[in-house]
């Protein structure tokens, strides 16, 4: 009788004890998710208080041009510095979009719009105009000399060219093309990607970034990305992807082969795929390198879902491939093109839009 009630106590203890552990375990896991959000939300202030201070900047550099009554040559100096400011300003953010929520992107994207219209319209409005007449009488042409004004405003020029969108590249509202972009157009550039219908969309190069917003039955073939990887409401997608670090939200029916050598995390998500980065091509290896990405380090089979708590059992939202032939992307493009001979391949993507 005592060695059967020892044992019923040996037995309640040992459950109290696992109980307790499973609990600490539960607590562990919710204090370390509330740290990211705390270390997040500190980052988003950040942004916040930079990007409003150095609005109000720009805003006062404009009223402090508009009031004064510089000379040519100075108004000129003052607006290539301002629309080097609004390009600076519109990269900060461009690289701050992987925290920042989608409305407070499209609000701060609304006021670099203003500033460079109240800009541009401010710079045609106080810099002199060019004259030109007409006379019967023909003189000895003289050998122009570039003033100073003209090699200024040939540099304001050409930063305006760099602010044409205010993304390098978008690829926006397409369905049923192909799409390639070489390397010319996507090296350290900041890809962004929105609305998509069965598309095959091929970034050979090595980005900065890239986003996408909405893509259904698409597949993306890109090239090893310097930076960030961030996706959302994706449906029914295959992505080949290599980068620092990757955040998929919001998305379904998704496999995605990557090599990622930071922690990917995946949040409001389901049937998730994963497979090992496997897209070729015949540069490749060199932008591996132009990158910087470490290709010996590929942390694909560790993945951080944000909705899920329990760290003993493995998450239900993602699993690995197994016993999966890998793609053959060659015929995947064979095939994709044949079904879809009625669309051209697209090469130059034109359009400009924003996410």
């Amino acid at each position: 009788m005592e060695g059967d009630a020892e044992n019923r106590k040996d037995q309640i203890l040992e459950r109290l004890n696992k109980r307790n552990k499973d609990r600490q375990n539960y607590l562990d896991v919710k204090s370390e998710l509330r740290s990211k959000e705390t270390v997040q939300n500190e980052g988003v202030d950040y942004f916040y208080q930079t990007f409003s201070q150095k609005t109000i900047d720009i805003e006062q550099r404009l009223k402090d041009v508009q009031c004064g009554d510089g000379q040519p040559i100075d108004l000129a100096r003052n607006f290539a510095d301002i629309t080097v400011e609004i390009q600076d300003l519109q990269r900060y953010l461009t690289a701050s979009t992987m925290f920042l929520p989608d409305f407070k992107i499209k609000s701060c994207q609304n006021i670099l719009n203003t500033l460079t219209a109240v800009s541009d319209e401010t710079r045609q409005r106080l810099l002199p105009k060019k004259k030109f007449g007409f006379s019967g009488k023909k003189t000895a042409t003289k050998p122009k000399v570039a003033s100073s004004k003209d090699i200024v405003d040939a540099k304001l020029s050409k930063v305006s060219e760099k602010l044409g969108s205010n993304f390098t590249w978008t690829i926006a509202n397409r369905t049923n093309e192909h799409i390639v972009l070489d390397s010319a157009k996507v090296n350290g550039q900041d890809i962004t990607i929105s609305n998509l219908t069965h598309c095959l969309v091929e970034l050979q190069g090595h980005p900065g970034s890239v986003q996408v917003s909405s893509a259904s039955k698409c597949t993306l073939l890109c090239g090893p990305i310097a930076r960030s990887f961030f996706a959302e409401n994706l449906e029914d997608c295959t992505l080949s992807i290599a980068c620092q670090q990757l955040r998929l939200h919001s998305s379904r029916s998704i496999r995605i082969y990557m090599h990622v050598t930071c922690r990917a995390i995946i949040e409001d998500c389901k049937s998730i795929e994963i497979g090992e980065y496997n897209y070729d091509y015949s540069e490749l290896e060199a932008d591996y390198l132009a990158s910087g990405l470490n290709k010996a380090q590929n942390n694909y089979t560790d993945v951080a879902d944000f909705n899920w708590l329990s760290p003993d059992v493995p998450s239900p939202n993602w699993s690995l491939l197994k016993d999966y032939p890998d793609p053959n992307w060659n015929a995947l493009r064979r095939d994709f093109i044949a079904n879809n001979h009625n669309s051209e391949l697209k090469q130059d993507v034109k359009d400009i839009s924003i996410i």
